[in-house]
C-alpha cells in the first residue's frame, strides 16, 4: 500500500475477522457493554470500521445488548445493597445509554422501596459498628449508606434512628 492509501478489501476483512475473534475472548470472561467492547477493541489497535462492523455483528446476534446486560447488572448491585441513584451511576461510567440505565436502576431499586432498604442494609452493617462510639457509628453508618447511593437526608435519618441518636 504505497502512498498510505486505503487497505484492499481482504485486508479489511482480516481486520474485521481479527476484532470479532478478540471480541469473543473479551465475552468469555464476563458480558461487556458496547461502549466497553469498543475501547478495548481500539485499544488493542484495530481500526474504527472493523471494531463497528464487529459490534454491529455481535449485537445482531444477541451478544452486546447493554438493555439485558444493564437489567443483570441492576438486580445484583441492587441485591448488594445499592440504591437507583449509585446503580444508575456505574452503569453510566461502563457506557451504559443514560435512559437505559436510568430505566434499569429504577426497575431494580424502586424509589418506593428505598426507606426499607436502606434500613435493611443499615441493621445489617451495623454489626460491624458494634463497640465503637456512637458518635463513630452514626457518622461512618450514614456515610456507608450515602456511598451506596442512598439521598443523605434518608441516611442520616436511618443512622441516627439505629445508632440511637434523637
Amino acid at each position: 500500500q504505497p502512498g498510505g492509501e486505503a487497505p484492499l478489501d481482504g485486508e479489511r476483512a482480516v481486520s474485521a475477522d481479527a476484532a470479532h475473534a478478540a471480541a469473543l475472548r473479551l465475552l468469555t470472561t464476563r458480558a461487556r457493554t458496547r461502549a466497553e467492547l469498543r475501547q478495548r477493541l481500539e485499544d488493542r489497535g484495530f481500526e474504527a470500521a472493523a471494531v463497528a462492523e464487529t459490534l454491529d455483528r455481535l449485537e445482531r446476534v444477541g451478544l452486546v445488548d447493554d438493555a439485558a446486560l444493564a437489567a443483570t447488572v441492576a438486580e445484583g448491585r441492587a441485591e448488594h445493597g445499592l440504591d437507583a441513584p449509585a446503580i444508575a451511576a456505574e452503569l453510566r461510567d461502563r457506557g451504559v445509554d443514560p435512559a437505559v440505565a436510568e430505566g434499569a436502576a429504577q426497575a431494580a431499586a424502586p424509589a418506593e422501596d428505598s426507606a426499607d432498604r436502606c434500613r435493611q442494609v443499615a441493621q445489617a452493617r451495623m454489626a460491624q459498628l458494634a463497640g465503637l462510639p456512637a458518635p463513630t457509628q452514626l457518622r461512618r453508618l450514614a456515610s456507608y449508606l450515602a456511598r451506596r447511593g442512598y439521598p443523605p437526608d434518608l441516611a442520616e435519618s436511618v443512622a441516627r434512628d439505629l445508632v440511637g441518636f434523637d
